[in-house]
């Protein structure tokens, strides 16, 4: 959120992208993209990097053979390739965690994932339900809406009594589940952005803010001036000549658009105006603090 509205230094920039049965319980930069040219600098062809991330998981959750005579048993005490056989080390698999995976309860941390809205499933986030018994907490891995009306929808899951499935659910979506959305930090998500501190930063020219810490969604615009953040994400590279940055600093927007979400979006910290390459330091010339 912008305080102020000095002069700043202007740069030119381009985007570079890195780029029905029983529940469970778990145990224990390359390719190019391009935001609004600036400076009178042309656009550049850009691919969408967020979704190859999202098409990892998904890649990575078909190995286990879903819905098929090949699928993997569930077992919460057995492993397959390194990972917990069970639904929490499934989905740890699919988003690329170290093995034998985390558990349910830890997959919800602000460590690991930051809550959103089922409305704003994309895939690869997960729906958990991390507040129930030892029978009933479960983790599903978003794939896709199954209908317009976003009545339910694909998901992938490691659930007992059959093992790995790939099937439609709705989990989440009637009032009072305990099943809620979340958007993995490899995929963007993480932290509340309201619970922590705030750090003051320049900026030397209005930056547009996005939902993710790439181009793909922009959100609103983050005025040029002395601007306040609350902590920062490793993403698509930002890049004009020599000067890059693939830091991404979680803020409030001063102008939203419409239908969008200002609170909690990404700029990208090549906006900084007193440091350089991939630096992510406050006014006073501290690391601002990942998400």
């Amino acid at each position: 959120m912008n305080t102020s509205n000095g002069p700043r230094r202007f740069r030119g920039m381009a985007v570079v992208g890195i780029a029905a049965a029983a529940l469970c319980v778990g145990f224990g930069p390359t390719a190019a993209a391009v935001a609004p040219a600036r400076s009178g600098l042309p656009g550049l062809p850009r691919t969408h990097t967020a979704d190859d991330a999202r098409q990892r998981v998904i890649d990575r959750a078909k190995t286990w053979n879903p819905g098929t005579p090949q699928r993997v048993p569930y077992d919460q005490g057995k492993y397959h390739n390194g990972y917990h056989t069970d639904c929490s080390g499934y989905a740890s698999m699919a988003l690329g965690l170290n093995p034998p995976g985390l558990n349910t309860v830890a997959l919800a941390s602000s460590a690991v994932s930051s809550p959103i809205a089922m409305s704003d499933l994309l895939p690869g986030d997960l729906v958990i339900d991390a507040t129930g018994d030892n029978n009933t907490r479960h983790v599903v891995i978003f794939e896709s809406w199954a209908n317009p009306a976003r009545t339910s929808y694909w998901a992938y899951e490691q659930r007992g009594g059959y093992g790995t499935d790939h099937r439609v659910l709705t989990y989440g979506l009637k009032p009072g589940s305990e099943f809620h959305a979340y958007r993995p930090r490899v995929l963007g998500g993480g932290g509340d952005p309201g619970s922590g501190g705030k750090y003051w930063v320049d900026t030397f020219a209005n930056a547009i803010g996005y939902r993710e810490p790439n181009t793909d969604d922009p959100q609103g615009t983050l005025n040029k001036g002395t601007n306040y953040v609350y902590c920062r994400v490793w993403g698509a590279e930002v890049r004009n000549g020599n000067q890059f940055n693939h830091w991404w600093l979680r803020t409030d927007l001063d102008r939203t658009n419409p239908g969008k979400n200002g609170r909690g979006a990404y700029v990208s910290a090549y906006y900084l105006a007193k440091w350089g390459n991939d630096e992510a330091k406050d006014n006073a010339g501290r690391d601002i603090p990942n998400c």
